[in-house]
């Protein structure tokens, strides 16, 4: 696995062109993209990350590095390859200015992290027509990372396979992204700005359980002082975090509904990422579904995508976070089509079946 592919927008790349449809694939419970980097036109595979503000990847020299499958870049190896200066008059924003380098680190939500320093290189993905599709941008450069986490501006879109599947979907962008779809059969929500992060932020205003809604007071997910709080949406995270008071909320929900058909709690059988694991009976299917409901649009979750299954247990695709932050993973965004237009700044969604989507 390699590094982070980033969906916010960069001023210093090029825009991608209808004709590019790099492949989305599911590996584990991620996305990844294969992109190039580099004169040498060496492939890494990246994470779909919209949950990130800055592309980066691990290079060499690595100080403190995970594995990863592809060989670490080599700035040395490329001639395009440039560092990005600074100084008093030239500014790093939104990376600080440390010795002449714009420098920068990373936290993500699962604790994991990277820091590094800032450079432009050559980048490119093959298109539907197998032509590469070349493009410049400023990306991190990390000799020190504890995370894997993806390029694509202004309106672009993805639809997320199940990862149990082996099929796999597309990313696109502009008047493609909409997928040959009228756009009348998206809903839309705005994006909520927040002066001190760099994610999409939506306005997240309720949540309903198997139609019933939960009834949240009305500043559940305002984004409060210090940037602190709201909702993001995050392909980069694979199970939706909940802020810890909502999601004893919705776990006493859960509960108490399994309850009903004399369905026990289990504490093995789910993996570690599960706070509530539920023995799974033979037969069963009477799943609940869940809807979060934003300003304008109302996102509904199938039970399908609502939990994880193993042949023996089941488990919400949700988890408590550890801070009053709320994620909206890539899990429970499975067979919807998301575009993304930060011209616009709206999150446009339909439902799609993600496995027939064309190259």
């Amino acid at each position: 696995m390699s590094t982070s592919i980033s969906t916010h927008n960069n001023n210093s790349a090029m825009h991608p062109s209808a004709n590019a449809r790099p492949e989305v694939l599911p590996i584990h419970s991620s996305y990844m993209v294969r992109i190039g980097i580099g004169e040498l036109e060496k492939e890494y595979w990246l994470l779909l990350d919209t949950g990130s503000g800055l592309t980066w990847i691990q290079c060499q020299p690595c100080i403190s590095c995970y594995s990863q499958v592809d060989p670490i870049f080599d700035p040395k190896s490329s001639d395009s390859f440039r560092k990005v200066s600074c100084n008093k008059a030239i500014s790093c924003n939104p990376y600080y200015c440390n010795d002449g380098q714009c420098i920068y680190k990373l936290n993500y939500g699962d604790r994991s992290s990277t820091s590094g320093y800032i450079a432009s290189e050559n980048f490119f993905y093959t298109t539907q027509n197998e032509k590469p599709f070349f493009f410049s941008m400023k990306f991190g450069c990390s000799p020190v990372s504890r995370a894997w986490k993806a390029i694509f501006l202004n309106k672009f879109s993805y639809c997320l396979v199940d990862p149990n599947t082996v099929t796999h979907s597309y990313l696109k962008f502009g008047d493609d992204a909409y997928n040959g779809r009228p756009v009348q059969e998206f809903n839309k929500t705005p994006f909520v700005s927040n002066p001190f992060k760099n994610n999409y932020y939506l306005n997240l205003q309720d949540i309903s359980f198997n139609g019933n809604r939960l009834n949240l007071p009305e500043d559940t997910f305002k984004i409060r002082v210090y940037g602190r709080g709201g909702c993001i949406i995050d392909s980069g995270t694979p199970f939706t975090r909940l802020k810890y008071s909502v999601y004893i909320r919705v776990k006493d929900e859960f509960e108490a509904y399994f309850a009903r058909y004399g369905i026990q709690r289990s504490y093995v059988g789910c993996g570690r990422s599960s706070v509530l694991c539920l023995d799974l009976p033979s037969g069963f299917n009477a799943f609940p579904s869940m809807t979060y409901h934003f300003f304008g649009a109302d996102l509904h979750v199938e039970p399908e995508n609502v939990f994880r299954f193993s042949p023996s247990h089941f488990a919400p695709a949700i988890v408590a976070g550890d801070t009053d932050f709320t994620i909206l993973g890539s899990w429970q965004q499975h067979n919807y089509r998301f575009i993304y237009d930060t011209d616009l700044r709206q999150l446009s969604f339909a439902p799609e079946e993600c496995d027939k989507d064309n190259p």
